[in-house]
């Protein structure tokens, strides 16, 4: 078995095509976290399609070893990249143009924590806001983002509607 079975971002590719030849889509991103984020991004690269990774490896350095190579131009303008600071995954390799890094507010001490998907959505929801959207009960339940200010007539506070809405969810 050689390195060339285990080309996951082939497979991808190749699903990636099949979508864009049907009828059914008028636009396709590929999204993923940490490896399928990577993936996502050089397979989108390689079939046109807009990509986003989270916590993702980068590809600009590799971008010739991928079967077909791929293009700086084709990095830059179709993929993009969140990158938490303190995550050591997006240090691999070197950044295409479009990425965006966001920041980490766990433990220093800690190696894995900046790679949570759910911690970094936290920190774009934090930092963006959520519209109409009601904010992760996670991000202040489990990462320490401050509570949502409630609307309207709401009497609960916010822990107190996420422990009703999700009773076993938050206990240790």
């Amino acid at each position: 078995s050689s390195l060339k079975d285990h080309t996951y971002y082939k497979e991808v590719r190749a699903f990636i095509e099949y979508l864009q030849n049907r009828d059914d889509f008028d636009r396709i991103v590929v999204l993923g976290h940490s490896l399928g984020g990577g993936v996502a991004m050089i397979a989108g690269a390689q079939a046109g399609a807009r990509a986003v990774g989270v916590s993702s490896p980068n590809a600009m350095l590799s971008r010739d070893s991928f079967d077909p190579p791929i293009s700086k131009e084709d990095l830059n303008e179709l993929t993009f990249n969140i990158i938490p600071d303190r995550d050591i995954v997006p240090m691999m390799d070197d950044r295409a143009q479009n990425f965006q890094e966001i920041e980490c507010r766990a433990d220093r001490r800690s190696v894995s924590a900046c790679h949570d998907v759910v911690r970094s959505l936290c920190d774009i929801q934090y930092h963006c806001g959520s519209g109409q959207r009601p904010a992760l009960c996670s991000c202040h339940m489990k990462f320490n983002y401050p509570a949502p200010t409630p609307i309207g007539n709401e009497t609960r506070t916010f822990e107190e509607a996420c422990l009703e809405e999700f009773p076993n969810f938050f206990l240790n």
